[in-house]
């Protein structure tokens, strides 16, 4: 299965989001993309970015559900 890598700027997190609980942002984008746009998805993050490995073909209703958490 292909999948794409989708990287978040950390600095740029809405203010929804507490950057300084980067887990608990990851489990949130996780269960978001689960339950709005039936996506599985794998979250982990460096100190700067959030990485979002979503399968290609999944790609769109990743977009839609990272835009309506205003994350892009």
């Amino acid at each position: 299965m292909d999948t794409t890598s989708i990287r978040l700027p950390i600095r740029n997190l809405p203010e929804q989001f507490d950057s300084r609980r980067i887990a608990i942002v990851l489990d949130e984008i996780e269960m978001a993309l689960m339950d709005d746009g039936g996506v599985y998805a794998k979250t982990f993050a460096d100190s700067f970015t959030i990485t979002v490995e979503v399968p290609t073909h999944q790609l769109g209703d990743t977009a839609s559900c990272l835009k309506g958490l205003g994350l892009i």
